[in-house]
């Protein structure tokens, strides 16, 4: 939704754009009102630029790792598409292992059974999986965006694992969506940040009275020293986790 104005019980979406975007679809489905204004683009390291010549060269390097870990689906979807350029049979041997449930069915439908914790965010998959607790002598390849957190890889690392990070997109605030996104925020009634990045680049709540919808602890903490109070943190970061969220908050909420 597009419109200028924002409805009394309007929830404002600023997470990237995607192609088939079930969290908007189930807000369709309930009638809620929302304002979608990506302020984030998703931007894919392209053959030709020079951080290229790094993800060719730990894709060609491949076999060596014994273990695959996919933060997020961009990541997937990237990784895939590189993978798919040398690697006509995967390494037999490799685990792999998805942040969440929406990034390991991307990578099931490229045939890499993913394991995925039941707490879907990094700290879960820290804490979950047994895979994961001994890595010495363990080499593990991260699948991410630029510039992205480290506690998974100094973590990883702390255990005994060499860690090499593979970062294939940038994450890129889009300074007239933000504009657009901050306007609209005296009107709106609910704001949904879908991670830490997104609620920075909002900035501080200032006179907002907006619930926020956030989906994780780690993000609902930022969210408090950014002096939000009405904050509602979902299960995981699940289309279906932050609808429910939402329509908590929607329906708590006095207008």
């Amino acid at each position: 939704m597009e419109a200028n104005l924002a409805s009394p019980k309007s929830v404002l979406v600023v997470r990237p754009l995607r192609q088939q975007d079930k969290f908007l679809q189930l807000l369709e489905q309930a009638q809620i009102d929302y304002q979608y204004r990506p302020i984030m683009r998703i931007q894919p390291i392209v053959q030709g630029e020079p951080q290229a010549e790094q993800i060719k060269n730990l894709i060609l390097r491949f076999a060596e790792f014994d273990q695959a870990i996919f933060i997020s689906a961009n990541a997937a979807e990237l990784a895939i598409a590189w993978l798919d350029q040398y690697w006509p049979m995967l390494p037999a041997d490799m685990e792999y292992f998805a942040v969440g449930q929406q990034t390991a069915e991307i990578l099931g439908q490229y045939g890499c059974q993913a394991l995925t914790p039941q707490q879907q965010n990094t700290e879960g998959l820290l804490q979950e999986m047994p895979q994961l607790k001994n890595l010495h002598n363990k080499s593990v390849i991260i699948f991410r965006g630029g510039a992205g957190r480290t506690t998974l890889g100094e973590t990883l690392e702390n255990r005994g694992a060499s860690v090499s990070y593979c970062e294939l997109y940038q994450r890129i605030i889009d300074p007239e969506r933000l504009l657009e996104a901050k306007a609209l925020l005296p009107e709106i009634s609910c704001i949904v940040a879908h991670s830490g990045e997104l609620l920075q680049a909002l900035g501080n709540a200032n006179s907002s009275t907006a619930t926020l919808v956030v989906p994780s602890p780690r993000v609902a903490e930022m969210a408090r020293n950014l002096n939000y109070k009405n904050i509602y943190v979902a299960e995981n970061a699940l289309p279906e986790s932050m609808f429910k969220a939402v329509q908590i908050a929607l329906a708590q909420s006095v207008f």
